[in-house]
């Protein structure tokens, strides 16, 4: 799936509707994202989209030497799982 990003955002959108989105504002200065918010329409749950999303913010996030907070309950899961993941998390 193809997602658009704006800064602090990635989504989906059908027929003008988002139908997939995650929310990272900048935080501490741009230093960390903030991984607010991830949604994915009930529709399209169980494809991995929500964890497609999230992987393209982490090399996102990678790429731009930025840590990761994860905030929302599917970015803590997420992140508590995967271990390169807990690599770029920001430790408060």
């Amino acid at each position: 799936m193809e997602f658009t990003y704006e800064p602090g955002r990635l989504f989906h959108e059908t027929d003008g509707i988002v139908d997939a989105e995650i929310l990272f504002p900048e935080i501490l200065g741009g230093a960390v994202w903030s991984i607010d918010h991830t949604y994915v329409d009930p529709e399209l749950r169980g494809q991995g989209i929500a964890g497609q999303m999230l992987a393209e913010v982490v090399d996102r996030a990678t790429k731009a030497n930025v840590q990761l907070k994860p905030v929302c309950t599917y970015a803590r899961q997420a992140f508590f799982r995967n271990p390169e993941y807990q690599k770029i998390a920001y430790k408060d």
